[in-house]
């Protein structure tokens, strides 16, 4: 694996170098965050249908929405069938398949810990004792949810609620840019809260060129062009929690029930599909540096690692990851 020393900077946030233009441009709010859509289309961008595909993906899938397909099944009996929407259980099924590839360092049911630690929709507002911690992790399993496509239904085989917040963007990236391959559009990029889908060519020529940007302005540190395809970034810098001097991560391991505290501030993965990138890049920055960096090159992975090193950052890629640096 390669390795680039850098002076001490923030953690990383993605930028989209973009170059000036005739391509269509289109922006908003939608899941809790902001999406731009940088498109060439015939006809323009489709933007009534983003936002109908985005309102549904978040009617399916919101953890914050009490009226979600997803909080209704949070609140359905255990070893009942639930009949849901065919896009829940495609996300059910991939999440399940990264759980299960990652030894559970990608887990679906961890909302339980997440709250626990004062993140996420049902935020506990003081650290938990240790006798809770436990009791939490014994509620974490991503094996208690059954999943079958035909009919589309979930069944929880135990106590135990779903969260898809680590997976759901992504796959909203993935089907705006299914809207916009059938309304003819010859290029495109499209980010939701950091989560990219891309192809075609980009403004000016080329490869689109995805900046992993320093927030203090001081440069970048890597460029990934990406002619098509996805790409995801997680860190533990985006939401925390001081605890007696100690900051808190709201990444938390499923495995431990403790927040991540090792030295890899974020990770960023390119996949075919955003959804698998958004659910591979939690579960790297949840393995840590070694255990993700040997997972990445296991399993042929595009993975780009921030390292802290004392008061700098080390940036580190997996082999599959050098076609896309610039």
């Amino acid at each position: 694996m390669s390795k680039t020393h850098l002076a001490p900077i923030l953690p990383t946030l993605l930028a989209v170098l973009l170059l000036a233009g005739c391509h269509a441009r289109v922006t908003g709010q939608s899941m809790g965050t902001t999406y731009t859509i940088e498109a060439e289309c015939p006809h323009g961008i489709p933007a009534a249908r983003v936002e109908q595909v985005l309102d549904r993906v978040n009617r399916l899938m919101s953890t914050y929405d009490p009226d979600s397909e997803l909080s209704e099944f949070n609140r359905h009996p255990v070893g009942e069938a639930m009949a849901v929407s065919p896009e829940t259980v495609e996300v059910v099924a991939a999440a399940r398949r990264v759980a299960e590839q990652t030894a559970g360092a990608f887990d679906p049911t961890v909302a339980p810990l997440v709250a626990l630690w004062g993140f996420g929709a049902d935020a506990a507002d003081h650290p938990p004792a240790e006798v809770e911690r436990r009791a939490a992790v014994e509620t974490v399993d991503y094996r208690r949810v059954e999943h079958r496509t035909a009919p589309p239904t979930l069944r929880k085989l135990a106590p135990v609620t779903l969260d898809l917040s680590a997976i759901a963007k992504g796959y909203a990236v993935d089907r705006l840019a299914e809207v916009l391959d059938e309304s003819g559009c010859h290029a495109y990029l499209v980010e939701l809260g950091g989560e990219i889908r891309a192809t075609g060519t980009a403004p000016g020529g080329g490869a689109w060129r995805i900046g992993v940007d320093a927030p203090t302005g001081t440069g970048l540190v890597s460029t990934i062009v990406l002619a098509s395809g996805g790409l995801a970034t997680s860190g533990d810098y985006r939401q925390y929690r001081e605890q007696h001097g100690v900051r808190l991560s709201h990444v938390v391991d499923p495995r431990t029930g403790h927040p991540i505290r090792h030295d890899l501030a974020s990770v960023t993965v390119v996949h075919e599909q955003a959804m698998y990138a958004d659910a591979y890049a939690t579960a790297l920055l949840v393995m840590g540096e070694d255990e993700g960096r040997r997972f990445a090159e296991d399993n042929g992975l595009a993975a780009l690692f921030i390292v802290r090193r004392g008061q700098e950052f080390e940036v580190v890629d997996s082999s599959p990851m050098r076609e896309y640096l610039r």
